[in-house]
């Protein structure tokens, strides 16, 4: 009878023991705490600029061989000093919750790697000098059930992006935005602008502006106005601004 009991129990209150049992909006909110996270430990104390990124898909999958599914993801990109890399990492793994069992493994590129709950993994490491870039995904594959990728509109002064490109004398590009909710309240949001390449010195263009400056090189310049923080990555074939306001500590 306990048998039958735990059967029949089992059947009518069913809980995901496997990623496959799960889908992409349920864990849609633990991507979006992660990355929150790591927003915070990056801007603790006055250190990193940090730009965030939408939910994005990643692409098709199989769940299995009758089902198909979908990987999703978020990103966000911490702005250092080149040279602080490795250190903006332990202290992004020494900030995140223990149940997150976050390691960095050292060596010519260091990797940090946590286990966010719900099968999501959160992954960092530099890509450029002064770029860290956080992922945090939603594992290899999950059922689809038409998740709402949208995020709030955030509240982030346009004057910020808009002042940058004319300092560098660069047209409007395309402007995308998103926004995650902080863990302790408010959201952080950040309006990316990308544009044409800037053959130019960044330090000459931007030095002089009413900011508390974080990053000061001719590629890389980023810095704080008030409660915005702008970055500016002058790449080869772009030209990244991105302001970013909350989640701040």
């Amino acid at each position: 009878m306990a048998l039958l009991v735990s059967g029949w129990w089992g059947v009518t209150h069913p809980s995901p023991t496997d990623r496959e049992q799960t889908t992409v909006t349920a864990a849609r909110p633990v991507v979006d705490e992660a990355i929150a996270r790591v927003a915070a430990a990056a801007t603790a104390d006055g250190g990193g600029v940090v730009a965030v990124a939408g939910f994005e898909r990643v692409g098709a999958c199989d769940v299995s061989v009758f089902r198909e599914g979908a990987r999703y993801r978020r990103v966000l990109v911490a702005v250092v000093p080149p040279g602080s890399e490795a250190d903006l990492l332990a202290r992004v793994a020494d900030a995140l919750p223990a149940s997150y069992r976050a390691v960095v493994s050292r060596g010519e590129t260091p990797r940090l790697t946590a286990d966010a709950g719900f099968w999501v993994l959160l992954t960092g490491r530099m890509v450029a000098p002064g770029e860290v870039r956080f992922v945090a995904d939603t594992g290899d594959c999950r059922p689809v059930d038409g998740p709402d990728t949208a995020d709030p509109t955030p509240a982030v002064p346009a004057e910020a992006t808009d002042q940058v490109l004319s300092r560098l004398g660069l047209p409007a590009g395309t402007r995308t935005t998103a926004s995650v909710a902080c863990v302790d309240g408010g959201s952080l949001g950040t309006v990316e602008m990308r544009t044409d390449p800037y053959d130019g010195n960044l330090v000459d263009a931007l030095a002089d502006l009413d900011a508390t400056v974080v990053v000061r090189s001719p590629r890389l310049y980023a810095y704080r106005s008030g409660d915005t923080q702008v970055a500016v990555r002058a790449h080869d074939d772009v030209t990244v601004i991105t302001a970013t306001t909350g989640c701040r500590s």
